[in-house]
């Protein structure tokens, strides 16, 4: 790499150069905590890990520089599943062991794979094969419309599993608007709705005076058309999933997939990472374009009623009917308590469940999740996402890889709801997954070229990833898969993807640990999107395109805030409801926030709210953007929410950065150009040491201009890591730095500089 260095005195730019080529050394710019013979040649544990461990992965990914697997033993613990991808020979499933003590041989680290394919939780259909009763239904409402004190006879569809709840609703008259001219349609009050019995399949009630509306709400079992049966004959498994909310269900996938996988490997908490989910959702989205399924669902469980009465103080069934309808302030706040009520219950069964089992046992758990950049996703999924994420000890996801047309439009920055989760328990690793299928690529573009993957790792480094994971085809080939579709990829060179390790083995070192000096929140408004979420019979894109103008506004809420250089990271309610306050700094996890960016809210906890007043009071900000809510989540509340945002005024999207004096500490005091269209800069902490992340957004060379604030008081001398070629350099600022096309550098500002900085300020 070289330098363009501003017009000084030759003698100046010729020690400039002398100490650019000398590479690093403690006197020039203080301790290093990156080797530099480690930097050069990553350690594994910061390269790629790729998917798959056999006999023959481990003698094969050595050559192309993978440093890390995970192991897929679904096939090997139940060979009769006739999916075993080599011969096991007489030792049958004890070959997991070893396989697992020739893997850490050679110093690769071992994940394991919860699942035989995805979606996760099922344990390849054996957890509802030893119970029918534990597998997932969805909740859907029929009505039944009449008029008069008739008797009243329903029997349940021979499709639908039984009745969990019934009530009768008086139905108001047809009339005239007087104002208006216009026919008013009749109306169900549904607070005046009176329950009635029924068998598991029949009612037989009276009707009431007038006209009246009977509505009954049964369980349909979702074993056809979701996710679950879409990977049916990819995997060889029978489809039937699990309800995830179910605790005991979920001890039994414990069972039938972690237990006996980590028995049959010795000190598995210094032999093993941890265990990996793949995709577990609630499983209640259709999986299909057309037709639409033949009932629109909302997750159910038995325990539920109880579970939302805990949390809530009134019956479920009260509000049963809002799930599907409404749109009113009593109906949107029914379903924000819901939604609540399922993503406590998932959370407490699913990702607590194996996070408690996994760490008495001495290792980690992880995982990836279904369409993680749509908000309504967080909600269809899991009720809401990221609560659900905070469970798990290593956050993660999975993410496509755009094509150059879209470098500069794709949302790279859902990476930042998991690095930002991962900030709030004080985690210090993120992983993604380099998926090349997903985000409408399909299979038609197996091996994207590495331009591509490096723009990825880029700027999943830059929203907060530190550790990568791939399932990307190492050979050539024309092969289709089991729908016979085809799986032709053209592959890799062992140059090639050991260039890629390296070049992310290199920025995972300097940044597995780091944390991102952020001084602005951006608050998750998770109830937004509870709120407006309707059960639904319809493929997941009709679910988005119904919710599209609440996602775009948040996408531009983002937007603003990275285009305006503003640093940040999202922070959950529960988060900031729990937060502590301290001269105008609000602290979650490793965070410390001065300025609460609150995007689109029209509910809001009580909780936080007062939380929010406290914050001012001490010498916070707070950016209400669009509108200040006026309802408490809880009606109750809503006469002290009121109380408490009574001077609170909202600005526009548009006034944001502009808004935010200082998003970062006053020491990183660097400066860059150009702007955020052609680069982006990320500002962390590595312990002692500052770290900028700079990463070229363009699709050629450009000449970076880096300032030093300090250069009269300091030696002015920082460090530049290059993922590129491996070197660590010196160099005094100011000075024109080239950037390669969709390449990073590391700029790290040497102790002396650093300590004249903050004498200076």
């Amino acid at each position: 790499m070289k330098i363009l260095i501003p017009s000084r005195n030759l003698w100046i730019a010729l020690a400039i150069l002398s100490l650019f080529s000398m590479g690093l050394s403690a006197q020039d710019a203080g301790k290093n905590p990156i080797d530099s013979e480690a930097f050069r040649n990553p350690p594994n544990e910061y390269r790629i890990s790729q998917y798959g461990l056999t006999p023959a992965t481990l003698k094969k990914y050595p050559e192309y520089g993978i440093g890390g697997t995970f192991a897929f033993f679904f096939s090997i613990l139940y060979p009769e599943s006739g999916r075993e991808n080599f011969k096991l020979g007489k030792k049958g499933p004890e070959v997991i062991g070893e396989l697992v003590d020739s893997a850490r041989a050679i110093d690769y680290k071992v994940w394991l794979a919860d699942d035989w394919g995805y979606p996760s939780g099922s344990a390849g259909g054996m957890v509802v094969a030893e119970n029918p009763d534990f597998e997932v239904r969805g909740l859907t409402m029929l009505t039944l419309s009449g008029q008069g004190m008739e008797p009243i006879e329903f029997s349940l569809p021979e499709d639908l599993h039984d009745i969990v709840y019934a009530a009768i609703y008086p139905r108001t008259e047809p009339g005239l608007d007087r104002l208006t001219g216009e026919v008013t349609e009749s109306r169900v009050d549904l607070q005046s709705g009176k329950p009635v019995e029924a068998n598991d399949r029949r009612i037989s009630i009276q009707g009431l005076n007038g006209r009246w509306q009977l509505r009954v709400f049964a369980r349909y079992v979702r074993d056809k058309d979701t996710q679950a049966q879409s990977t049916m004959r990819q995997f060889g498994h029978a489809g039937r999933y699990p309800d995830l909310m179910n605790q005991e269900a979920m001890a039994s996938f414990l069972a039938h997939m972690h237990e006996p996988i980590l028995a049959r490997i010795e000190d598995p908490a210094n032999s093993v990472e941890g265990f990996y989910t793949n995709e577990p959702n609630l499983m209640q989205t259709h999986w299909k374009w057309e037709p639409d399924a033949p009932y629109a669902c909302a997750p159910w469980s038995e325990e539920l009623p109880a579970q939302f009465k805990k949390m809530h103080g009134y019956d479920l069934f009260s509000i049963l009917p809002f799930l599907f309808e409404g749109d009113n302030v009593e109906a949107r706040r029914a379903r924000i308590h819901y939604r609540q009520a399922v993503s406590e219950l998932l959370t407490n069964s699913f990702s607590r469940q194996i996070r408690e089992w996994c760490n008495a046992r001495g290792i980690k758990s992880s995982g990836h999740f279904l369409l993680n950049d749509y908000l309504s996703m967080h909600v269809q999924g899991y009720g809401d996402m990221m609560k659900f994420v905070s469970e798990f000890d290593v956050p993660a996801l999975d993410i496509p890889i755009p094509n150059p047309d879209e470098f500069k439009s794709f949302s790279y920055q859902q990476a930042r709801f998991f690095s930002s989760v991962s900030a709030w328990k004080e985690q210090d690793m993120t992983l993604m997954l380099l998926d090349p299928i997903i985000g409408g690529y399909g299979k038609t573009r197996l091996s994207p070229d590495l331009p591509l993957l490096i723009n990825a790792v880029n700027m999943a480094s830059f929203h907060g990833v530190n550790m990568f994971t791939s399932y990307l085809p190492l050979d050539a080939n024309k092969g289709r898969d089991a729908n016979g579709r085809s799986t032709a990829a053209r592959g890799y060179t062992p140059e090639e993807f050991r260039f890629l390790n390296e070049y992310t083995g290199r920025l995972t070192q300097v940044m597995r640990g780091a944390r991102r000096d952020a001084g602005v929140g951006l608050y998750y408004p998770i109830a937004m999107f509870q709120a407006d979420l309707l059960a639904s019979d319809r493929f997941w894109p009709f679910i988005l395109s119904e919710n599209r103008e609440r996602q775009a506004a948040w996408d531009h809420t983002e937007k603003s805030l990275l285009e305006g250089d503003v640093e940040y990271m999202i922070v959950h309610p529960e988060a900031v409801a729990e937060a502590s306050i301290e001269n105008g700094h609000m602290k979650i996890g490793y965070g410390s926030y001065h300025t609460l960016v609150m995007p689109q809210l029209e509910y809001i906890p009580l909780e936080v709210a007062e939380q929010l007043r406290r914050f001012e009071q001490s010498g916070g900000k707070i950016l209400w953007i669009g509108q200040v809510p006026r309802h408490a989540e809880h009606a109750g509340n809503d006469q002290a929410v009121n109380v408490a945002l009574k001077y609170a005024q909202a600005i526009s999207v548009e006034e944001i950065a502009e808004s935010i004096e200082k998003s970062y500490s006053p020491e990183f005091d660097l400066t860059f150009t150009p702007g955020t269209d052609k680069l982006t800069v990320g500002r962390f902490h590595q312990e002692a040491e500052q770290v900028y992340l700079l990463v070229n957004r363009e699709q050629e060379e450009i000449v970076v201009e880096a300032q030093g604030q300090r250069i009269d008081g300091g030696n002015g001398k920082v460090r530049i890591l290059d993922p590129s070629t491996g070197e660590i350099s010196s160099l005094s600022l100011p000075a024109r730095i080239p950037l390669e096309a969709n390449r990073s550098l590391i700029l790290m500002p040497g102790q002396e500089y650093l300590k004249q900085s903050l004498l200076n300020k």
